[in-house]
């Protein structure tokens, strides 16, 4: 569904479906979620010592929400005081009566039990609203893929030139099979003509020859200096027509030379949502004692780490029970996710790196022209 249909979608009436329910007995109040948005509907039901607490990850959120909010810049006070976030009725009931009535319900509705009510406490709000904020993050770039394939965006789709892309790999972890995957795409503005590795016997290799990628191995222990080697890996992107680098699993430190050369033209990956997070066994001190939220960053690669470089980030949901190996595995399925993304945000276009360090999307990018042109008249 492309942009436009699912703007003008029309509000969806649950009378008929919701009659039966309603009729049971088991209902204690019913709201239809419009004017006022998510905040607004409870306000006409609960009465002043009774509050209720909502959490975002219980239900789909739908993707355009947060695309809504990113093109209007919106709080995420203002998101639930305008929209209602993929909530269109609620049904206030009993706790022992929730599965038969969400039994009920799914019989022709989708559904999900979302919060609870509850004793109000002083001074807090009387709707508690959590979680929106990581929920919006994840779920804003497979809906930008989503954009990208609609019929609104040819400029995407039909591009005549596709970017030349090589990955730099050091070993096994790696998201080249995303990458190769996602570029074979009809819709990917790039291709990958190339594959590096520092040093030889990496599987990845092995799977990159299979796609029918060219690979190169360029082992940094045979060369006498950090120049030398990075001239020669220089070469060979040259030799390839090379015009974007991803970095997957590259263990070796880049010079500042290399580096500026390849300015906006180079994207990395940590496993954090934290810009501060060291990029050393950074799987291990995103574990949720260390950080509260944890995720997958696809960032331009710069001399020095910032987080207004930052392309596409996603939150990984843990608890704290989770082993460190199901934290990883979570991280690096987020990264197999939005690294793709990312290269397709550049490579079209939409995703620019400013001479100030700072990542502007395409209409950004223009009005940050037009003020430029401005201030020189």
């Amino acid at each position: 569904m492309s942009l436009g249909e699912q703007l003008l979608t029309p509000t969806k009436i649950y009378s008929r479906s919701l009659l039966p329910v309603l009729r049971s007995g088991n209902v204690k109040a019913f709201i239809h979620i419009a004017d006022g948005g998510l905040l607004g509907g409870f306000s006409h039901i609960l009465p002043e010592r009774f509050s209720v607490v909502l959490n975002t990850c219980e239900w789909k959120i739908p993707s355009i929400f947060s695309w809504l909010q990113e093109e209007g810049k919106l709080s995420e006070e203002e998101m639930v005081q305008i929209f209602n976030c993929g909530i269109g009725a609620v049904l206030v009931v009993q706790r022992e009566a929730a599965k038969q009535v969400l039994k009920d319900v799914q019989k022709h509705e989708d559904a999900w039990v979302i919060g609870k009510v509850v004793l109000r406490t002083a001074g807090y709000p009387q709707v508690e609203i959590k979680n929106l904020s990581e929920v919006l993050l994840k779920n804003k770039w497979p809906f930008l893929k989503d954009v990208s394939n609609a019929d609104n965006q040819p400029q995407i789709i039909h591009r005549k030139h596709k970017v030349k892309v090589a990955i730099l790999i050091s070993g096994t972890g790696t998201s080249l099979s995303a990458l190769l995957s996602y570029a074979k795409e009809p819709a990917s503005c790039s291709q990958v003509v190339l594959v590096i590795a520092n040093r030889s016997g990496v599987e990845e290799l092995r799977n990159a020859t299979l796609a029918g990628i060219p690979t190169r191995v360029i082992d940094h222990k045979l060369y006498g200096s950090r120049s030398e080697y990075e001239g020669t890996i220089d070469s060979v992107l040259e030799e390839f027509s090379i015009e974007l680098i991803c970095l997957s699993g590259f263990m070796r430190i880049l010079s500042s030379n290399f580096l500026r050369k390849w300015y906006g033209k180079m994207l990395g990956t940590y496993p954090s949502i934290s810009p501060s997070t060291k990029r050393i066994n950074t799987y291990n001190q995103a574990h949720p004692s260390i950080d509260k939220i944890v995720g997958c960053t696809v960032h331009f690669v710069l001399e020095e780490t910032s987080p207004e470089a930052i392309i596409v980030q996603e939150p990984a949901y843990t608890k704290a029970e989770d082993p460190q190996e199901a934290l990883s595995a979570k991280i690096k399925e987020a990264e197999n996710r939005i690294f793709p993304m990312a290269l397709q945000l550049v490579a079209s276009g939409m995703v620019q790196l400013g001479g100030d360090r700072k990542t502007y999307w395409k209409r950004e990018r223009q009005e940050l022209n037009c003020q430029e042109e401005r201030q020189d008249c």
